[in-house]
């Protein structure tokens, strides 16, 4: 959907949850026919500020009418002023957007994200799960600590429910219970996590540095270049 044909309207915020340290799941009312496909995204701006807009990955599921979840970190500016809104304060929509999309004939996608970047993974987690497809979904996921693992009890749902996940820290000198594993994502643990990487798709979203070197460490294992699609968010830590 081109920046021309997608369509703006006032919303309110009708709950706001938190799910992590920093980071907090935003619920927004949307029209009955407002429809999206899993890795579209949103821009926002506040009605006193249309010049000033902001991307935000959808992260509910598309089988929802009328409302709408993004999920976000507290940085600065537009996201402080985000995580102040109460129930019932307005916001303005625009949207939906975006080209990187799932697809229901993709039969296995793996999806690696570090931090926020899991928020469009979450809208995919439950389209499969709830339309029931047979594709098969494996989810590899970065976090500095287990305090800032994003969806946390969600992951566990997902995991129960047949998606394969791996969730790793990368700060473990500050989690000293985290029995899991630690390190960040590296080609290492893509092979041995994705037995069929010749025939998986990629689905990468995140900080610069995870997304560019696993798209390189991909292309030089012999992914062919359609099977990797990306989504950058910048340069924070992971």
């Amino acid at each position: 959907m081109s920046i021309r044909e997608a369509a703006s309207f006032a919303s309110r915020l009708l709950e706001v949850r938190d799910e992590c340290a920093g980071v907090k799941t935003f619920r927004f009312e949307v029209p009955g026919d407002f429809t999206f496909v899993p890795g579209m995204w949103l821009m926002l701006n506040f009605p006193d500020d249309p010049k000033t807009s902001r991307a935000f990955s959808l992260s509910s599921s598309p089988f929802e009418k009328g409302a709408v979840e993004l999920s976000a970190m507290k940085v600065a500016g537009f996201s402080t002023r985000l995580f102040g809104l109460r129930p019932g304060d307005a916001l303005t929509l625009r949207g939906p957007y975006g080209k990187w999309l799932y697809v229901d004939d993709t039969p296995h996608a793996v999806l690696i994200s570090g931090g926020t970047g899991i928020t469009p993974f979450r809208a995919i987690c439950r389209y499969v799960l709830e339309k029931k497809l047979p594709n098969r979904l494996t989810l590899l996921y970065s976090a500095k600590t287990p305090a800032d693992i994003v969806y946390r009890d969600e992951l566990a749902r997902w995991q129960a429910a047949g998606i394969k996940t791996y969730v790793t820290v990368t700060r473990p000198e500050e989690a000293p219970v985290w029995k899991g594993p630690t390190g960040r994502i590296t080609m290492d643990v893509v092979r041995r996590e994705v037995p069929d990487l010749d025939q998986a798709v990629f689905f990468l979203c995140g900080p610069n540095k995870l997304v560019e070197e696993l798209s390189a460490g991909l292309r030089a294992a012999g992914v062919d270049a359609t099977r990797i699609r990306r989504e950058k968010w910048g340069d924070y830590s992971f």
